[in-house]
């Protein structure tokens, strides 16, 4: 299903086991956020993974993340 660069097993040789695992899951949500993007033309593929690996999260981490991003800072204003 990877279909990309993470085919050959040259690309990750240097990564550690875990590192190629993430490296992995992250192409199939790619080739997921693509498909996904393909369908409704209008969006973007890059906002449907960032929804996907938000969706990995629990909703405590994603509530804190999101209050996190809105928060103003004192020397934007």
């Amino acid at each position: 299903m990877l279909g990309g660069v993470l085919d050959s097993g040259d690309n990750l040789a240097h990564l550690t086991e875990a590192e190629r695992a993430w490296a992995r899951h992250s192409e199939e949500l790619w080739a997921q956020a693509r498909s996904i993007a393909a369908a409704c033309p209008n969006i973007d593929a890059g906002d449907v993974y960032h929804s996907l690996r938000c969706l990995e999260l629990s909703p405590s981490e994603r509530l804190a993340r999101g209050l996190s991003r809105g928060r103003l800072c004192a020397y934007a204003r």
